[in-house]
């Protein structure tokens, strides 16, 4: 679109002056790492805004974060967002960009590395050399399966002579 619905889209989220620049940065990937409660989500929903005011389909953006609940919160928020944009609309035009851009919020590419890396391997198999049909294991589970190999580790070298040294140094809490 225009610089103009770029910056009203960045003054509608009320953003310091490091959050302005991370949301707008154009010529280079943007990391944002801060404490809770800092403006983190709500600086990466600014620039994912941004980029969608900038002409990009939310296919074309990807916003990746590092659990389900994260993406989740990200893609409610950048919904909330639009529907605002909406409403704020100042002309026609502006008004169908968000109606086309919501329309389009299904194939929106928010979700965890894992779900990224996912998408790159069931688009390459062949060339990753995996079947198309993996699964990427739930958390609980992993941290499930994590536990039992460590358990079944530890049982294993406990009946290992040359790793008495290291279990008599270890306390069991």
């Amino acid at each position: 679109m225009n610089g103009i619905l770029q910056e009203h889209v960045i003054s509608s989220f009320g953003l310091t002056s490091d959050q302005r620049e991370a949301a707008i940065e154009r010529h280079r990937d943007v990391v944002v790492t801060a404490g809770a409660g800092s403006g983190k989500t709500r600086t990466l929903v600014a620039r994912y805004a941004s980029l969608l005011a900038d002409g990009l389909s939310p296919r074309a953006v990807v916003a990746v974060t590092f659990t389900e609940k994260a993406a989740r919160e990200m893609r409610s928020r950048v919904r909330q967002a639009l529907n605002d944009l909406l409403k704020q609309a100042t002309s026609e035009e502006e008004r169908q960009r968000w109606i086309t851009v919501n329309s389009e919020m299904d194939s929106a590419r928010i979700g965890t590395i894992h779900s990224l890396c996912a998408e790159i391997l069931r688009a390459n198999p062949a060339e990753a050399e995996i079947d198309p049909k993996f699964e990427v294991l739930d958390e609980g589970l992993v941290a499930a399966l994590r536990a039992n190999i460590v358990e079944e580790t530890i049982a294993v070298l406990v009946s290992l002579s040359e790793y008495i040294p290291l279990f008599q140094h270890l306390s069991i809490t």
